[in-house]
């Protein structure tokens, strides 16, 4: 593909606009709005007997992100196992979920911590 023909492919694809820490239907996370459409990352806020909240976060600068072209999203587990494979509900004590967002700029990463007793779980979903 030359170069003409791979900038109008980036052109035509969904831009992400901004990203926000944020709180939505009892879940504590972000919201990358794009162009096209809002993704909703999220994890339960509330504790449950004897467990802890989960929460999600990012090491990477969001900022750095806005701007760039969204290429995928995809999430991953601590076994390596990716989206399709694992229930995000069976996360076990001191787990974690990976959500990948594969820009043109590189890879935003985000984590849900789900800290729990291993009875009382909390939702953690991408939306």
């Amino acid at each position: 593909m030359n170069e003409l023909n791979k900038k109008q492919k980036l052109n035509k694809m969904e831009t992400i606009l901004k990203i926000e820490e944020t709180t939505f239907d009892g879940k504590d996370g972000f919201v990358i709005t794009t162009s096209e459409q809002s993704i909703k990352l999220g994890i339960g806020n509330g504790e449950t007997c004897c467990g802890n909240s989960g929460y999600f976060m990012s090491e990477d600068n969001t900022n750095n992100f806005i701007g760039a072209k969204l290429i995928d999203v995809k999430i991953t587990d601590t076994l390596l196992k990716s989206n399709g494979e694992f229930d995000v509900n069976d996360m076990y004590e001191g787990d974690v979920m990976f959500v990948n967002v594969e820009t043109d700029k590189g890879l935003l990463q985000f984590v849900a911590y789900n800290e729990h007793n291993g009875y009382y779980g909390l939702e953690a979903c991408v939306i």
